[in-house]
């Protein structure tokens, strides 16, 4: 019986599951969905539409979005076992790469200590195969010793240290170490000379008038400046030398 009050009109059951299913998933965004829930969620869809149908009420709409609604949580529940497995999968391949950064470091860290060692050692014994040619000159200038002692001959004692002299020239040079050109009557050149005075000279000034030590190069490099004397000119004033 009409009482003359409007009534509201009644929301459709499946509109009303299928908003509250849909409110569930916007509020559980970004979480993982038990595979339980789907599936009670599932076995509730099922029990209402057997209901429906002891109620005699034929199939309609209703039962039809029931079917996409349980269709929808199998593939719901099919897409999180996927998921499932991928983070499964990423975790094990984090773990694998983890152990190769470990091994890796490990490698590094034996690399590095094997290669310092290297370093300190071929500094150490670097110089072992020409020190131990050098012996040789030892040994030479213990006999000239041994020789000056039993024998006056002075001119035998002059050629054997020069012997020694020529040998010990011989093995730096093999060891890469030349004498550097005498400077005597040539320009001063301050890569390879040092100056220790001036002196008056018939040379021009700023020659070398006389060399006082010998100068040795390493290959290309200077390891000694050859140490000279230069001329200051021509003779006058009070002639004398004077240190630089």
């Amino acid at each position: 019986m009409d009482d003359g009050n409007p009534r509201k009109p009644v929301r459709p059951t499946t509109n009303r599951a299928r908003d509250i299913f849909n409110t569930y998933i916007r509020h559980e965004s970004g979480k993982q969905i038990p595979i339980s829930s789907a599936e009670e969620t599932s076995e509730n869809v099922l029990e209402n539409t057997a209901a429906t149908e002891e109620t005699g009420v034929k199939p309609t709409e209703q039962q039809v979005q029931n079917d996409e609604l349980i269709n929808e949580i199998e593939k719901l529940r099919e897409e999180v076992k996927q998921l499932q497995s991928r983070v499964e999968q990423l975790e094990k391949e984090k773990a694998e790469l983890y152990e190769q950064i470990l091994r890796k470091a490990a490698e590094f860290e034996n690399f590095r200590r094997r290669s310092q060692k290297e370093k300190e050692e071929l500094i150490k014994y670097g110089n072992e195969k020409l020190l131990f040619e050098f012996l040789s000159l030892l040994d030479d200038l213990s006999n000239a010793v041994n020789s000056a002692k039993s024998n006056a001959d002075f001119n035998a004692l002059a050629s054997g240290v020069e012997l020694i002299l020529n040998k010990a020239k011989k093995l730096f040079e093999q060891a890469g170490v030349t004498e550097i050109e005498s400077p005597v009557g040539k320009p001063f050149n301050v890569d390879f000379h040092e100056a220790l005075m001036t002196m008056p000279s018939e040379l021009p000034e700023g020659y070398v008038v006389q060399e006082l030590q010998k100068g040795y190069k390493f290959y290309d490099k200077v390891l000694r400046h050859t140490k000279v004397i230069t001329s200051s000119g021509q003779t006058g004033g009070d002639g004398e030398q004077k240190y630089v």
